[in-house]
Formats: C-alpha cells, sequence, structure tokens
C-alpha cells in the first residue's frame, strides 16, 4: 500500500471515530448551563459543549438545567436522536429544571421524536392566551414527569411508560390554563396525579380530547393505576381497561378516577365495553360482569349486567302478555 493510501485509511478511521460512523455509538451530551431569557440552545450551540447545536447521531440531556424554546411563533423539531430532561422528581411547583416553551401565538409545534422527562418538567412558560403542541414520542422516566403550565398546552406525542405524571397548580385557575393529552397511541399506564395548591380544584386542569386514550391496568381488589388528586379533569377520549389479572369477585372495585372534578362528554367511551345507558359501561369477562361507572369514575364487578337485567324484565312483561292474551 502507498504512503498516499495510508495516509487516507488514516484519515477515514479518526473521522468514522469522531462521527460514529462505522458502528459507532451516539455520544451522549449534557448542557453546561441553563438558558437565560430570550435565548435557547434548544436548536443552537449556545450551552452546549463546544458551542455546537444538537444534531442527528447523538442523545441530549438539560443536566437539571433550563431547556427554552426559541422567543417566536415558528414550529421546531429538535435535532438530536434522544432529548432527556432530568430534575428532582415529582415538584411542589414549577421550576426550572426543565424543557420550556418561549414561543408565542397559538400554533407553534414544538417536535421532539424521542422525548424522556425523568424527574423534569414541561413547562408553558407565557401567557393564558398562548398556546403549543408538544409532537413525536413522550417516555415518562422513572422518576416521574411534572407538567406545568400558564396557557394552553396539548401533548399530541405519544406517552409511554409506568411512573408518574403529575399536573401542577396552573398559578390562577383560569380555564385556558391546560393540560390536553390528544394521542390515540399512548401506552402510558402509570398514575395521573392533580396537584392544585390550597384546595382549588381549577388550579390543575386535565383534559383528555376526543379519540385520545388512558390504560388502565387492572389487578387485586383496589390494585390499579388511576387519575387523582385535587383538580379538574374532563374526559372527550376512550379508557381502556387491561382485564387479564382483575379481581373477579362481586364487590371488587377500583377507584381508577377520583380528581375533585371530573365530567365525560358525549365522546367518551370505553373500549370493547358496551354503554348500557345510566352513564354505565360493562363487559363480561373473567367469568363475570365488570361496570364502569362515569358517576363515581370506580370500576366494579357486579351480580349481574344491567343491560340483561332490563332484557330479563322486558320478557317478564312480553311473556305476562301473551299469557293474558291466552286466558282471554
Amino acid at each position: 500500500m502507498s504512503c498516499l493510501c495510508r495516509r487516507l485509511c488514516f484519515v477515514v478511521a479518526c473521522c468514522s471515530l469522531l462521527t460514529g460512523v462505522g458502528g459507532g455509538h451516539a455520544a451522549d451530551i449534557s448542557m453546561i448551563a441553563a438558558d437565560t431569557l430570550g435565548n435557547s440552545s434548544f436548536n443552537s450551540g449556545l450551552n452546549w459543549p463546544g458551542n455546537v447545536a444538537p444534531t442527528a447521531g447523538n442523545n441530549y440531556s438539560n443536566a437539571n438545567f433550563l431547556l427554552r424554546t426559541p422567543p417566536n411563533a415558528a414550529s421546531y423539531t429538535f435535532q438530536g436522536d434522544l432529548l432527556t430532561i432530568t430534575g428532582g422528581g415529582l415538584a411542589a411547583a414549577a421550576n426550572n429544571e426543565a424543557l420550556m416553551w418561549k414561543g408565542t401565538g397559538t400554533s407553534s409545534v414544538i417536535t421532539v421524536n424521542n422525548l424522556v422527562i425523568n424527574g423534569g418538567q414541561l413547562r408553558q412558560a407565557q401567557a393564558s392566551a398562548d398556546s403549543f403542541t408538544l409532537a413525536g414520542a413522550l417516555a415518562v422516566g422513572a422518576n416521574g414527569a411534572n407538567m406545568a403550565t400558564q396557557g394552553g398546552m396539548t401533548v399530541a406525542s405519544a406517552i409511554s411508560g409506568s411512573s408518574t405524571i403529575r399536573i401542577l397548580d396552573n398559578g390562577n385557575g383560569e380555564a385556558a390554563r391546560v393540560v390536553t393529552f390528544s394521542s390515540g397511541g399512548n401506552t402510558f399506564t402509570g398514575n395521573i396525579e392533580m396537584f392544585a395548591t390550597g384546595g382549588n380544584a381549577a388550579r390543575a386542569r386535565l383534559n383528555l380530547a376526543d379519540n385520545a386514550n388512558l390504560n388502565f391496568v387492572i389487578g387485586a381488589n383496589g390494585v390499579s393505576n388511576s387519575v387523582f388528586g385535587t383538580g379538574t379533569v374532563s374526559y372527550a377520549g376512550d379508557f381502556f381497561f387491561d382485564l387479564t389479572g382483575a379481581g373477579s369477585t362481586i364487590g371488587d372495585s377500583w377507584a381508577v378516577s377520583s380528581p375533585t372534578v371530573q365530567s365525560y362528554g358525549p365522546t367518551f367511551t370505553v373500549s370493547s365495553f358496551t354503554d348500557v345507558g345510566g352513564d354505565l359501561w360493562e363487559k363480561f369477562e373473567n367469568g363475570v360482569t365488570y361496570q364502569f361507572a362515569e358517576g363515581t369514575g370506580t370500576l366494579s364487578v357486579v351480580p349481574e349486567p344491567a343491560a340483561f337485567g332490563l332484557l330479563a324484565i322486558g320478557l317478564a312483561a312480553s311473556g305476562a302478555a301473551l299469557r293474558r292474551r291466552a286466558a282471554r
């Protein structure tokens, strides 16, 4: 091999090691300082090592620092392979261990194709008239995820994980200060805790949009993940109950939804259950009938299907009428 060829091979090998080409692993890169007012490292190298902006092939973390989005109405896509937002765990209030939206208007879409929140926060820190949509995929890490909003925040990302999501106090209870889940591809099976302060349920708000879903894994009597706490929750989407390991004794029950205030819209459904009227949904499985009651947010094992009971009454009445006719 000539001297020139050997030099070229050496240069290619070095470039491969530096860039991860040729089977190398993605680099793990952490912020070195927090973004200050009016500045953003979301799409720039401002507070990343070497002032290099996020790029494909690398994994990024805020390292408990504040990562702001650009302060305008535009939409942005994070260019790294992974973004992890870390913090101290489930919080008592909004803080700066966060991915913070600092845009304007109502049309901004922030896309993170692989976002993990592990003890940190997703935070809308603008006015109540402003709103944004988070797109991509969101995984809740072992230390949980906090969500805080001063306006509208729609999580269109498919949510996964099994730790707790905490919806934090929104500051003043305005109806516009609401977190909305809008994905029908959620696989999340953890708890959702509403965390309004001072007993004011309006200060933590969550909407489940039409065709969005929440999943509940039902276990032994009283054991399941749930939506609970001090807050206001509106359901227009769909509940999915995993009854594989559910208790099957009449009287078993699960408080799957027990926030201070809850409401169910006309598009709400319980997947694979039958709407039997009276805001009740039923399914026969494991040899028993499970019933979900919107009025209480409780799933329970009941003695017999309401629909069957109504049918039996109807059949009895029809039989009596026939007997009366035959006797004439």
